[in-house]
Protein backbone atom coordinates (compact mmCIF):
# COMPACT_ATOMS: atom_id res chain seq x y z
CA UNK A 1 0.00 0.00 0.00
CA UNK A 2 1.70 3.48 -0.67
CA UNK A 3 0.51 6.97 -2.24
CA UNK A 4 1.72 9.85 -4.25
CA UNK A 5 2.79 13.12 -1.98
CA UNK A 6 4.30 16.11 -3.91
CA UNK A 7 5.73 14.15 -6.72
CA UNK A 8 7.19 11.35 -4.16
CA UNK A 9 6.10 7.86 -4.08
CA UNK A 10 5.50 6.98 -0.31
CA UNK A 11 5.10 3.04 0.69
CA UNK A 12 3.54 2.35 4.24
CA UNK A 13 6.13 -0.35 5.29
CA UNK A 14 4.61 -2.86 6.93
CA UNK A 15 1.02 -2.26 5.93
CA UNK A 16 0.31 -5.00 4.66
CA UNK A 17 0.86 -7.04 8.71
CA UNK A 18 0.61 -4.54 10.95
CA UNK A 19 -2.09 -2.28 12.18
CA UNK A 20 -1.51 1.64 11.55
CA UNK A 21 0.28 3.65 14.63
CA UNK A 22 -2.31 5.16 17.26
CA UNK A 23 -1.87 8.75 16.61
CA UNK A 24 -2.61 10.53 19.87
CA UNK A 25 -4.05 14.01 20.80
CA UNK A 26 -2.40 14.99 23.70
CA UNK A 27 -4.75 18.09 24.39
CA UNK A 28 -7.72 16.36 24.04
CA UNK A 29 -6.90 13.73 25.99
CA UNK A 30 -6.22 15.31 29.23
CA UNK A 31 -9.00 17.92 28.33
CA UNK A 32 -11.84 14.41 27.68
CA UNK A 33 -9.77 12.94 31.48
CA UNK A 34 -10.54 16.47 33.20
CA UNK A 35 -14.38 16.74 31.89
CA UNK A 36 -14.68 13.18 32.96
CA UNK A 37 -12.95 13.60 36.55
CA UNK A 38 -14.43 16.88 37.13
CA UNK A 39 -18.31 15.25 36.49
CA UNK A 40 -17.41 12.44 38.49
CA UNK A 41 -15.68 15.18 41.76
CA UNK A 42 -19.22 17.05 41.63
CA UNK A 43 -21.41 14.08 41.51
CA UNK A 44 -19.56 13.25 44.62
CA UNK A 45 -18.65 9.85 42.82
CA UNK A 46 -14.16 10.52 43.65
CA UNK A 47 -12.50 10.76 47.16
CA UNK A 48 -10.82 14.03 47.77
CA UNK A 49 -7.54 14.26 46.99
CA UNK A 50 -7.12 15.38 50.80
CA UNK A 51 -8.72 12.56 51.72
CA UNK A 52 -6.41 10.16 49.36
CA UNK A 53 -2.80 11.57 50.76
CA UNK A 54 -4.09 11.18 54.32
CA UNK A 55 -2.96 7.54 53.54
CA UNK A 56 -0.23 7.85 52.41
CA UNK A 57 1.48 6.85 55.47
CA UNK A 58 -0.77 4.60 57.16
CA UNK A 59 0.09 1.66 54.61
CA UNK A 60 3.17 -0.57 54.26
CA UNK A 61 2.00 -3.68 51.94
CA UNK A 62 -0.48 -4.87 49.82
CA UNK A 63 -1.90 -8.11 48.85
CA UNK A 64 -2.01 -8.45 45.19
CA UNK A 65 -2.72 -11.45 42.79
CA UNK A 66 0.76 -10.85 40.28
CA UNK A 67 0.88 -11.94 36.64
CA UNK A 68 2.99 -14.55 35.47
CA UNK A 69 6.07 -13.74 33.53
CA UNK A 70 6.48 -15.08 29.97
CA UNK A 71 10.15 -16.57 28.63
CA UNK A 72 8.89 -15.52 25.12
CA UNK A 73 11.06 -12.12 23.89
CA UNK A 74 8.86 -10.25 21.63
CA UNK A 75 9.57 -7.01 19.31
CA UNK A 76 10.11 -3.45 20.77
CA UNK A 77 7.06 -2.71 18.62
CA UNK A 78 5.30 -5.92 20.16
CA UNK A 79 6.49 -4.40 23.73
CA UNK A 80 4.34 -1.07 23.32
CA UNK A 81 1.48 -2.53 22.22
CA UNK A 82 0.97 -4.97 24.51
CA UNK A 83 1.95 -3.27 27.22
CA UNK A 84 0.70 0.18 26.64
CA UNK A 85 -2.61 -1.15 27.45
CA UNK A 86 -1.19 -1.71 31.14
CA UNK A 87 0.16 1.66 31.33
CA UNK A 88 -1.76 4.96 32.83
CA UNK A 89 -1.59 8.45 32.93
CA UNK A 90 -1.87 10.33 36.14
CA UNK A 91 -3.36 13.71 36.60
CA UNK A 92 -4.87 15.86 39.44
CA UNK A 93 -7.92 18.44 38.32
CA UNK A 94 -8.40 21.70 39.31
CA UNK A 95 -10.64 24.92 38.23
CA UNK A 96 -9.01 28.24 38.03
CA UNK A 97 -10.70 31.77 38.59
CA UNK A 98 -10.52 32.45 34.41
CA UNK A 99 -12.80 30.01 33.05
CA UNK A 100 -15.72 27.52 34.32
CA UNK A 101 -13.61 24.62 33.25
CA UNK A 102 -12.34 21.90 34.58
CA UNK A 103 -8.01 21.48 34.21
CA UNK A 104 -5.39 18.55 34.84
CA UNK A 105 -2.30 19.64 36.36
CA UNK A 106 0.24 17.64 38.12
CA UNK A 107 0.39 14.68 35.42
CA UNK A 108 3.07 10.99 35.99
CA UNK A 109 2.58 7.54 34.73
CA UNK A 110 1.43 4.02 36.66
CA UNK A 111 1.26 0.96 35.70
CA UNK A 112 -1.19 -1.96 36.70
CA UNK A 113 0.11 -4.73 38.36
CA UNK A 114 -3.33 -6.16 40.02
CA UNK A 115 -6.22 -7.61 39.00
CA UNK A 116 -8.67 -5.83 41.40
CA UNK A 117 -7.37 -2.07 39.79
CA UNK A 118 -3.91 -2.25 41.88
CA UNK A 119 -1.96 0.45 40.53
CA UNK A 120 1.88 1.41 41.09
CA UNK A 121 3.59 4.85 40.84
CA UNK A 122 5.84 7.33 42.16
CA UNK A 123 4.79 8.21 45.94
CA UNK A 124 5.77 11.89 45.02
CA UNK A 125 3.16 11.45 42.23
CA UNK A 126 0.35 11.59 44.99
CA UNK A 127 1.99 13.58 47.71
CA UNK A 128 1.44 17.77 48.24
CA UNK A 129 2.64 19.59 45.26
CA UNK A 130 2.93 23.33 44.72
CA UNK A 131 -0.75 23.61 42.90
CA UNK A 132 -3.32 23.72 45.84
CA UNK A 133 -5.84 23.74 44.08
CA UNK A 134 -6.24 20.64 42.68
CA UNK A 135 -9.50 18.38 44.27
CA UNK A 136 -9.21 15.37 42.96
CA UNK A 137 -6.58 12.38 41.18
CA UNK A 138 -7.47 9.83 38.48
CA UNK A 139 -6.11 7.18 35.89
CA UNK A 140 -6.38 7.69 32.40
CA UNK A 141 -6.15 4.38 30.51
CA UNK A 142 -5.06 4.14 26.47
CA UNK A 143 -8.44 3.78 25.68
CA UNK A 144 -9.59 6.89 27.13
CA UNK A 145 -11.20 6.18 30.09
CA UNK A 146 -11.00 7.64 33.87
CA UNK A 147 -11.14 6.35 37.04
CA UNK A 148 -10.29 8.14 39.89
CA UNK A 149 -8.19 6.90 42.91
CA UNK A 150 -9.72 5.04 45.46
CA UNK A 151 -7.37 4.68 47.92
CA UNK A 152 -3.89 4.00 48.92
CA UNK A 153 -2.59 0.37 49.54
CA UNK A 154 0.68 0.49 50.37
CA UNK A 155 3.29 3.25 50.28
CA UNK A 156 7.02 3.67 50.96
CA UNK A 157 7.77 7.73 50.98
CA UNK A 158 11.43 6.83 50.86
CA UNK A 159 11.87 4.68 48.03
CA UNK A 160 9.40 6.92 46.25
CA UNK A 161 6.60 3.29 45.91
CA UNK A 162 3.13 3.78 45.93
CA UNK A 163 0.15 1.11 45.02
CA UNK A 164 -3.40 2.69 44.51
CA UNK A 165 -6.56 1.22 43.23
CA UNK A 166 -8.84 2.19 41.17
CA UNK A 167 -12.19 0.86 40.23
CA UNK A 168 -10.74 -0.89 37.14
CA UNK A 169 -11.51 -5.01 36.72
CA UNK A 170 -10.59 -5.16 33.18
CA UNK A 171 -6.91 -4.05 32.48
CA UNK A 172 -4.45 -6.03 32.05
CA UNK A 173 -1.75 -6.56 34.08
CA UNK A 174 2.17 -6.59 33.72
CA UNK A 175 4.26 -9.36 35.52
CA UNK A 176 7.35 -8.63 37.46
CA UNK A 177 10.83 -9.94 36.97
CA UNK A 178 13.85 -9.32 38.88
CA UNK A 179 17.94 -8.59 38.43
CA UNK A 180 17.97 -7.72 34.78
CA UNK A 181 21.69 -7.88 33.89
CA UNK A 182 23.57 -4.72 32.75
CA UNK A 183 23.38 -4.35 28.74
CA UNK A 184 20.41 -5.71 28.76
CA UNK A 185 17.24 -3.94 26.32
CA UNK A 186 15.17 -2.03 28.45
CA UNK A 187 12.16 0.27 27.07
CA UNK A 188 10.02 2.83 29.19
CA UNK A 189 6.17 3.95 28.08
CA UNK A 190 5.37 6.90 30.45
CA UNK A 191 4.24 10.55 29.56
CA UNK A 192 7.14 13.04 29.67
CA UNK A 193 5.76 16.50 29.98
CA UNK A 194 1.96 15.12 29.40
CA UNK A 195 2.82 13.55 26.10
CA UNK A 196 0.76 10.53 26.28
CA UNK A 197 2.04 6.58 25.94
CA UNK A 198 5.52 8.05 24.55
CA UNK A 199 8.08 5.40 24.34
CA UNK A 200 11.78 5.85 24.63
CA UNK A 201 14.47 2.18 24.70
CA UNK A 202 17.92 1.81 26.38
CA UNK A 203 19.42 -0.51 28.35
CA UNK A 204 20.53 -1.30 32.01
CA UNK A 205 23.69 0.76 32.52
CA UNK A 206 24.26 -0.34 36.08
CA UNK A 207 23.50 -0.88 39.71
CA UNK A 208 24.21 1.10 42.62
CA UNK A 209 23.32 2.41 46.15
CA UNK A 210 22.73 5.76 47.15
CA UNK A 211 20.80 8.29 49.25
CA UNK A 212 18.41 10.51 48.15
CA UNK A 213 18.53 12.67 51.20
CA UNK A 214 21.48 13.90 53.70
CA UNK A 215 22.06 11.21 56.19
CA UNK A 216 19.23 8.84 55.08
CA UNK A 217 20.33 5.32 54.38
CA UNK A 218 21.69 4.42 50.73
CA UNK A 219 18.86 2.84 48.64
CA UNK A 220 19.06 0.54 45.44
CA UNK A 221 19.08 2.05 42.20
CA UNK A 222 18.96 0.65 38.79
CA UNK A 223 20.47 3.02 35.95
CA UNK A 224 19.29 3.28 32.75
CA UNK A 225 19.86 5.09 29.35
CA UNK A 226 16.17 5.14 28.14
CA UNK A 227 15.15 8.50 28.12
CA UNK A 228 12.39 9.59 30.20
CA UNK A 229 11.25 13.80 32.11
CA UNK A 230 8.88 15.11 33.86
CA UNK A 231 5.69 13.19 34.16
CA UNK A 232 7.52 9.91 33.77
CA UNK A 233 7.71 9.52 37.22
CA UNK A 234 6.25 5.84 38.06
CA UNK A 235 6.72 4.93 34.64
CA UNK A 236 7.17 1.40 34.00
CA UNK A 237 10.94 -0.07 32.76
CA UNK A 238 10.14 -3.21 30.49
CA UNK A 239 12.34 -5.76 29.73
CA UNK A 240 12.63 -7.92 26.41
CA UNK A 241 9.65 -9.81 27.97
CA UNK A 242 7.26 -7.40 28.51
CA UNK A 243 8.11 -7.72 32.43
CA UNK A 244 8.37 -5.19 34.68
CA UNK A 245 11.99 -4.54 35.94
CA UNK A 246 12.19 -0.91 37.46
CA UNK A 247 10.26 1.72 37.39
CA UNK A 248 10.97 5.45 36.52
CA UNK A 249 12.30 7.73 39.55
CA UNK A 250 14.23 10.59 38.77
CA UNK A 251 16.77 11.93 36.70
CA UNK A 252 20.93 13.70 37.79
CA UNK A 253 22.96 15.90 35.49
CA UNK A 254 26.49 16.03 35.61
CA UNK A 255 27.86 19.45 34.89
CA UNK A 256 31.24 19.60 33.19
CA UNK A 257 31.86 22.47 36.21
CA UNK A 258 29.08 22.59 38.47
CA UNK A 259 30.00 25.98 39.86
CA UNK A 260 30.44 27.76 37.00
CA UNK A 261 27.79 30.31 36.28
CA UNK A 262 26.65 28.78 32.86
CA UNK A 263 27.51 24.59 33.78
CA UNK A 264 28.14 22.66 30.66
CA UNK A 265 25.71 19.23 30.83
CA UNK A 266 27.92 16.51 29.54
CA UNK A 267 25.62 13.36 31.04
CA UNK A 268 21.88 12.97 32.63
CA UNK A 269 22.17 9.53 34.96
CA UNK A 270 18.46 8.14 34.43
CA UNK A 271 17.90 6.61 38.35
CA UNK A 272 15.02 3.63 38.59
CA UNK A 273 13.42 2.17 41.34
CA UNK A 274 14.31 -1.59 41.11
CA UNK A 275 11.72 -4.24 40.57
CA UNK A 276 12.65 -5.89 44.21
CA UNK A 277 12.07 -2.86 46.18
CA UNK A 278 8.82 -2.63 44.94
CA UNK A 279 8.06 -6.05 45.62
CA UNK A 280 9.18 -5.77 49.24
CA UNK A 281 5.34 -3.57 49.18
CA UNK A 282 3.10 -6.37 47.64
CA UNK A 283 2.06 -9.52 49.26
CA UNK A 284 1.48 -12.25 46.66
CA UNK A 285 -1.99 -14.07 46.71
CA UNK A 286 -3.72 -16.14 44.57
CA UNK A 287 -6.71 -15.11 42.52
CA UNK A 288 -9.97 -14.50 44.70
CA UNK A 289 -7.26 -13.02 47.46
CA UNK A 290 -8.28 -9.51 49.01
CA UNK A 291 -6.75 -6.30 47.88
CA UNK A 292 -4.39 -5.24 50.81
CA UNK A 293 -6.21 -2.49 53.95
Amino acid sequence: MGGLVGGWAITALGAESAPPPRVLNDAEGWQRFADQLGDQYSQGRTPPLLEVRAQLNLRKRAVVDLARASRRLVSPSDVYENCSASVVALGAIYKCTRCPHWHAGGTGTGWVIGREGEIVSSFHVFAEGRNTNVVAMGALTRDGRCFPIREILAADRERDIAIVRIDARDLPRLPVEIRERVGKPVSIIAHPSGDLFTFTQGHVSRYMKRATESGGSPLDWMCVTADFAIGSSGGPVLNERGSVVAMVARTQTINADPHSESPTTQMVVKLTVPSESILTLVVPTTRGGRSGR
